[in-house]
C-alpha cells in the first residue's frame, strides 16, 4: 500500500530558524517548502495547498496572525496551522488561538520531538477528517433510506427517529422522543416490537418481525429489523428498522394463489387439494377413520362451451363452484372438516369442468351419498347464461378411504372411474366405486386407444339400410350406419364404440370420414341412374356445435360432386331441444346449403310438434320403440298414429324405424305413413349388395307396392 507523504509550509522571516525546522521535519519524513513573510505564505498556500502551516508570529509586513484568520477563512476550520512564538504568555495563546490557531508551539523549539509533536497533530487532523467523511455517509445512507429508522433504550424509550424517505405513515419525531412505544405504538405492535426487543437482547441476532397496523385509509403490514447495541459502559440500546411491505405481502399472496388456487373459481386447485387429502389420509389412519373423494363432472360441458362461447362456458363454472361451495356447506356431515381444514379447503377444481369434494372423518359411505345428492340437486337447477336459460347436470363418482385406496392417486382413479360410470347410467347420478370397474375402464381405455387409429388403418366402413316409399314401394333413401373392425377387437357394435368416440371428441374425425364417404357413394349411385336416392347421414350433438360445422358439409358436398337436397342429416331430437337457438341457428345456415333436415329418435326427447315447426325441418324419424309395440300396445299404437297423422299436417314426411314384421308394415299402410325401413324389408347392407338392391328393384318396377316391398325380402 502507497504511503502519501504530508506537506509541510513553514512562513518565517528567520532563515535560520527555517532551516533549523526544515531539516527536523524531513528528518521526521515530511515534504517541506518555505516562505519568509506572511504575503509569501499566503501566495504559495494557494497555488498549492499544505497538509500543516507553521507560522512564525512576529514577521514583518502580515503578521502570524494576520496570516492565520486569511488561512483559516480559505481553507476551512480543519486545516492544522500550528504557531510558533517565543513569546510564552497567556495573551499571546489565546490570540494564537483567537486567530484561528490549532496549536502553537513555544521557542526555543526542542528539535528532536518537532517530528512527532507534528506527526501527532496530522493524525488528530486526518481523524478528524475521516471523522467528517463517515458522518457525511452517514447522513447521505441516511437521507436515501425508505425505512424508518429509530433507536429504542432498553426502557423501550424512543432515543433517536429518522423518519422514512417512503409513504409509509409515521408519527412526527416531535411525538416520540423521550416516550415509549406504547405510549406511540399500538398494543399489538408495541407488543410486537417488545418481543422483537428481548429477542435482539437474548440472542445478540438480528431479529425480524412483521405487524399490522390499522390506519385511518386501510391497513399496512410493516416488517421490523431490531438488532441490539452495546457501548461500553451503557446500558442496551436498540436499533430498529421499519419498512412498509404490504405492496410485497400483496404480491406473495397473489404469488401464493397463483399456485395455489383456480384463477376462474377461487377454488383450491390440484396441487392445493393433494396436500389437503395427504394430511386428512394421515389423520384417518391415526384414527382408523373412512373418508369419501367425490369427483364431480358437468355433462355435456364442452357443448355449451363451444356453442355458446368460452365466456359463458367460464360463467358456467364460476356459477357451479358457487353452487358447490353451497351444497356442500349446508348442514352437519359437510361442514365437519380435519383440525386446520378451512371451508374451501375440501374444494376443488381440478381442471376443465371437473371438481372434487373431499369429506374427511365419516361414519359410513351412505354419508357420501347423502351429500352427493344434495350436490345434485343444488347443480341441476336452470342458470340463466348470456339470456340463454340452461340446466346443467353432473356425474358424480365416490371412493372411500381405505376401501377404495389409501393414496390420492388410487383414491382419484377411483372416484373418476365411479364418475365415468355414473354418467353411462344416465345424466344427474352418481355411483360408488366397485372393483369390476377396474377391468370395464381397461377395456374402454383399450377400445379408446384402437380406435384413435381406426381411420388411418382403414379399418371404418359403412354399410347402408334403405328407405322405402309406401305409396311406390321403391327405395328413395340410404341410411349410412358406421361400423368398425379390429384385428384384435374383432366387429365392435355401435352401442360401445360411439359413446366412447363422442366423450373422447374423435366423433369429430370420424364423423367427418362417414359424411365424406357416404356423400361419394351416393354420387356414385346417382351417376349410375338412382337420382331418386336421398342419403341420409347422422350427426352427433358434437359435431353440430362445431364451430363451423356447416362450412365442412358445403366443403364435403363440393369435393363429392353430391348435389345438396341428395344430402338428408339426421339430428336427434334430444340434441334439438337441449339448446333451441344455437340448433336453430346452425339448421338455418344448413338449409341455406340446400340439404334436408330429419329428427331423428322422435317421440323420445319430451318435444312437441309445435315446438318442432318452428325448426327448418323436412321429416320425422318415429322411433323405432313405438313401432315394435303397435301390434299388442294400444298406447303405443295411437301414440304413433297420431304423430304420422300431425306431421302430415304440418307438411313433414314420417320415416317409421325399426320395422320388424309384416303385421308393423300393414299398420304403418293404413296409416299412410311416408316411408319405412327395418330389419323386416331389409338389414345394413354393403355398398355391393346396397347396388345389386337397387338395380333388381329397378328391373322388377310391376306390381302392386306390397308386393313390390315384399319381392326385396325374397
Amino acid at each position: 500500500m502507497t504511503t502519501v507523504t504530508k506537506t509541510i509550509l513553514i512562513v518565517d522571516d528567520d532563515l535560520t530558524a527555517i532551516t533549523l525546522m526544515r531539516a527536523a521535519l524531513q528528518k521526521a519524513g515530511f515534504a517541506v517548502s518555505t516562505a519568509v513573510d506572511g504575503a509569501d505564505g499566503l501566495r504559495q498556500f494557494r497555488d498549492k495547498p499544505s497538509d500543516m502551516v507553521m507560522l512564525d508570529v512576529d514577521m514583518p509586513g502580515l503578521s502570524g496572525y494576520d496570516v492565520c484568520a486569511a488561512l483559516r477563512l480559505e481553507a476551512g476550520p480543519l486545516l492544522p496551522i500550528v504557531m510558533v512564538t517565543g513569546f510564552d504568555d497567556f495573551r499571546s495563546v489565546d490570540a494564537a488561538y483567537v486567530a484561528g490557531a490549532t496549536d502553537f508551539i513555544a521557542k526555543p523549539i526542542n528539535w528532536t520531538l518537532l517530528g512527532h509533536r507534528v506527526r501527532y497533530l496530522l493524525r488528530g487532523y486526518q481523524a478528524v477528517l475521516d471523522l467528517r467523511t463517515a458522518e457525511a455517509r452517514n447522513t447521505a445512507l441516511l437521507a436515501a433510506l425508505p425505512d424508518l429508522l429509530f433507536e429504542l433504550d432498553i426502557e423501550g424509550r424512543y432515543v433517536q427517529y429518522h423518519p422514512p424517505r417512503s409513504d409509509l405513515p409515521t408519527a412526527p419525531v416531535e411525538n416520540c422522543i423521550g416516550k415509549t412505544i406504547e405510549e406511540v405504538l399500538s398494543p399489538e405492535a408495541a407488543r410486537v416490537c417488545r418481543t422483537a426487543m428481548q429477542e435482539a437482547y437474548e440472542t445478540g441476532a438480528s431479529i425480524g418481525k412483521q405487524l399490522e397496523l390499522q390506519l385511518p385509509v386501510g391497513t399496512a403490514w410493516v416488517e421490523l429489523s431490531v438488532s441490539r447495541s452495546v457501548n461500553s459502559g451503557q446500558a442496551p440500546h436498540f436499533i430498529i428498522l421499519a419498512r412498509d411491505v404490504t405492496d410485497s405481502r400483496a404480491a406473495a399472496d397473489q404469488i401464493r394463489r397463483l399456485a395455489y388456487y383456480d384463477q376462474l373459481t377461487g377454488l383450491p386447485n390440484r396441487e392445493h387439494f393433494r396436500s389437503r387429502v395427504a394430511g386428512a389420509l394421515e389423520h384417518a389412519g391415526t384414527n382408523k377413520r373412512q373418508l369419501a373423494l367425490l369427483c364431480i363432472d358437468l355433462d355435456k360441458f364442452k357443448r355449451i362451451n363451444d356453442t355458446l362461447g368460452h365466456s359463458v362456458g367460464d360463467d358456467l363454472l364460476r356459477m357451479t363452484a358457487l353452487r358447490l361451495r353451497k351444497a356442500v356447506r349446508r348442514g352437519d356431515l359437510a361442514e365437519r372438516a380435519m383440525p386446520g381444514g378451512s371451508g374451501d379447503a375440501d374444494l376443488s377444481r381440478l381442471g376443465g369442468d371437473e371438481f372434487m369434494f373431499l369429506m374427511p372423518d365419516i361414519d359410513a359411505p351412505e354419508q357420501a351419498g347423502i351429500v352427493a345428492t344434495r350436490i345434485l340437486s343444488s347443480i341441476m337447477q336452470p342458470i340463466l347464461l348470456a339470456r340463454h336459460e340452461v340446466m346443467v347436470t353432473p356425474s358424480i363418482g365416490i371412493a372411500i378411504y381405505p376401501t377404495d385406496g389409501a393414496d390420492f392417486e388410487t383414491l382419484f382413479k377411483s372416484a373418476d372411474l365411479a364418475m365415468y360410470f355414473a354418467k353411462r347410467q344416465g345424466p344427474g347420478t352418481f355411483a360408488f366405486f366397485s372393483s369390476s370397474m377396474n377391468a370395464n375402464a381397461l377395456k374402454r381405455l383399450t377400445m379408446e386407444g384402437k380406435l384413435s387409429r381406426a381411420i388411418a388403418g382403414d379399418e371404418l366402413s359403412l354399410r347402408f339400410q334403405p328407405q322405402f316409399d309406401l305409396g311406390t314401394g321403391l327405395i328413395v333413401g340410404m341410411e349410412a350406419l358406421l361400423r368398425w373392425t379390429n384385428a384384435e377387437l374383432g366387429q365392435v357394435p355401435p352401442l360401445d364404440f360411439i359413446p366412447v368416440a363422442e366423450e373422447t371428441g374423435m366423433i369429430l374425425p370420424i364423423g367427418e370420414w362417414v359424411l365424406r364417404a357416404a356423400c361419394k357413394q351416393a354420387r356414385a349411385w346417382n351417376d349410375e341412374g338412382f337420382s331418386v336416392l336421398r342419403m341420409a347421414v347422422n350427426v352427433s350433438a358434437l359435431q353440430l356445435a362445431q364451430r363451423g360445422f356447416p362450412g365442412l358439409v358445403a366443403t364435403v358436398l363440393r369435393d363429392s360432386g353430391l348435389p345438396a337436397a341428395k344430402l338428408e342429416l339426421e339430428i336427434t331430437e334430444s340434441v334439438v331441444m337441449t339448446n333451441e337457438d344455437w340448433t336453430r341457428q346452425v339448421l338455418g345456415e344448413l338449409k341455406a346449403i340446400g340439404v334436408q333436415i330429419s329428427i331423428d329418435d322422435f317421440g323420445t326427447g319430451y318435444s312437441s310438434l309445435g315446438r318442432l315447426r318452428e325448426f327448418p325441418i323436412d321429416r320425422l324419424k318415429i322411433d323405432g320403440s313405438f313401432i315394435r309395440r303397435v301390434q299388442n300396445n294400444g298406447e303405443d299404437r295411437v301414440i304413433a298414429a297420431t304423430i304420422i297423422a300431425m306431421a302430415k299436417t304440418l307438411k313433414l314426411e314420417v320415416v317409421a324405424e325399426g320395422v320388424e314384421d309384416l303385421a308393423q308394415l300393414l299398420f304403418l299402410q293404413e296409416e299412410h305413413c311416408t316411408l319405412v325401413q327395418g330389419f323386416f324389408l331389409s338389414p345394413p347392407l354393403t355398398a355391393a349388395e346396397s347396388g345389386q338392391l337397387l338395380r333388381r328393384l329397378a328391373r322388377d318396377f310391376d306390381g302392386s307396392r306390397t308386393q313390390r316391398l315384399m319381392r326385396v325380402r325374397g
